[in-house]
């Protein structure tokens, strides 16, 4: 992908940073150059799922949170930032967080100059049916950027237009989880109405939004324990489970290779001038890797001897254990799935689980997850044990994808499963300490324990 308008922001973002008391806010970014046409729009479109592929957000950090504090992951580098978050102790000034609140913000503020400036291209220059598929493509990434930040770091500022120069909107207070899971349903109800029904690699489409829509619908249910989410994510799953153009890899290891796959639903796509540093970070250093994080002697020890997901996820150099799902390190071209359809099959056994459904359909889903991988088809029936496999399938089949972190606070399972999470408080991330200074706006306030 090319950059679009990427060293303006970039700059914005230097020069704030350098002064800490005087740091702009990055979801305060100020609009792009205008948009008059289609191929000014497809541009800016571009440039927002470029922003998508940066090191703070898909490229590398936010995937890194979905393990890291959790129990798939552990520290062995040397940076002090990542060390914080291994210990499930940060402080609110790291940097790192830092860099995805910044990342995140980037793409919001992309997305909304864009979607701003449709009404204004003329009729003649872009259909009103190009203008819905370029808005809904536009909101997907925006109820994906919302949402990744929103259960990050529990209520965030909502930006659903492009900045002004007016103060509550540079600086803008927290909204609460409930509004901002209202804004990412509506964005992915119009997305779902209009995006293109087949999958589309890269980009964005009806079965990406209404497999985005599932996960947060289960997601729901956890923070509102309003049944119908449940019956809500079970049939947004199957609706994606039924697509004709998505079927499960045979072989599990198809999916590590960079070539397309009929599993993938919605992924972040690089090339070698747009590429990730992931397998960089996992690469042992004989392999001319970085060795910042390595898989931990739990997750190592979890899977049955039959298990073929150990052996494509991690090997060996020497005694030292390390991640090869993202395995090209000179080019960094490994895509990054956000959604894939063996999340579906879970969402779907873990939704009928929790409303106490058909257990014969739940262990249909669970072991068609479980037979990929080699094992025997799990026969248990109750539905405690059930929850537990769901639980632990998630685990080994999504590992270093950014799934662990986020299920265990869902669920509300961290502080019975991980040693260093005693309280609640841990379970969010801190506000950039930055953000705090830059907005004086009473409603920004840091989250509790920070």
């Amino acid at each position: 992908m090319k950059k679009i308008a990427y060293i303006p922001i970039i700059l914005i973002w230097i020069l704030g940073a350098c002064d800490v008391l005087d740091v702009q806010p990055y979801h305060s970014m100020p609009a792009d150059e205008a948009i008059t046409d289609s191929l000014q729009l497809q541009s800016a479109i571009i440039g927002s799922y470029d922003a998508l592929q940066s090191g703070g957000y898909y490229g590398l950090d936010y995937l890194i949170w979905g393990d890291l504090p959790a129990d798939n992951l552990k520290h062995v580098g040397i940076t002090v930032t990542w060390a914080e978050i291994d210990n499930n102790n940060i402080l609110a000034d790291n940097g790192l967080v830092e860099s995805t609140w910044a990342a995140i913000y980037r793409v919001l503020s992309r997305v909304n100059n864009a979607i701003d400036q449709i009404p204004n291209i003329d009729n003649e220059r872009l259909s009103q049916t190009g203008k819905n598929i370029a808005e809904a493509e536009l909101k997907f990434l925006r109820a994906l950027a919302h949402y990744d930040l929103m259960r990050l770091f529990g209520p965030i500022p909502i930006r659903d237009r492009a900045v002004t120069s007016d103060e509550e909107s540079l600086n803008p207070p927290r909204n609460s989880i409930s509004e901002v899971l209202q804004i990412v349903n509506d964005d992915l109800d119009f997305a779902m109405q209009y995006l293109p029904p087949d999958p589309i690699r890269g980009r964005a489409s009806r079965p990406a939004a209404t497999a985005l829509k599932a996960r947060v619908a289960l997601h729901q249910y956890f923070i509102t324990e309003n049944p119908n989410f449940l019956v809500l994510a079970e049939a947004l799953a199957t609706e994606v489970i039924d697509h004709p153009s998505l079927e499960l890899e045979t072989n599990y290891a198809n999916l590590y290779t960079q070539e397309p796959t009929s599993e993938s639903i919605f992924e972040v796509s690089y090339n070698e001038q747009d590429r990730n540093l992931i397998a960089r970070y996992f690469a042992h250093t004989s392999l001319a890797g970085r060795y910042e994080f390595a898989p931990t002697d739990f997750y190592m020890n979890s899977f049955h001897p039959d298990d073929l997901r150990k052996d494509i996820s991690i090997d060996m150099a020497g005694n030292n254990p390390y991640v090869v799902k993202f395995n090209d390190v000179a080019s960094g071209t490994d895509p990054v799935y956000v959604l894939r359809l063996a999340e579906m099959y879970l969402i779907r056994a873990e939704a009928a689980t929790l409303l106490q459904g058909n257990t014969d359909e739940i262990l249909s889903d669970i072991n068609k997850i479980r037979v990929r991988a080699g094992l025997t088809p799990a026969n248990m029936t109750s539905y405690t044990a059930l929850a537990i496999e769901i639980e632990s399938q998630r685990q080994k089949e999504f590992a270093f994808e950014g799934h662990r972190w986020f299920d265990l606070v869902r669920t509300g399972r961290a502080i019975e499963v991980l040693e260093n999470v005693t309280s609640i408080n841990q379970t969010l991330f801190p506000i950039p300490q930055a953000e705090i200074i830059s907005n004086d706006n009473p409603g920004m306030y840091q989250n509790e324990g920070y």
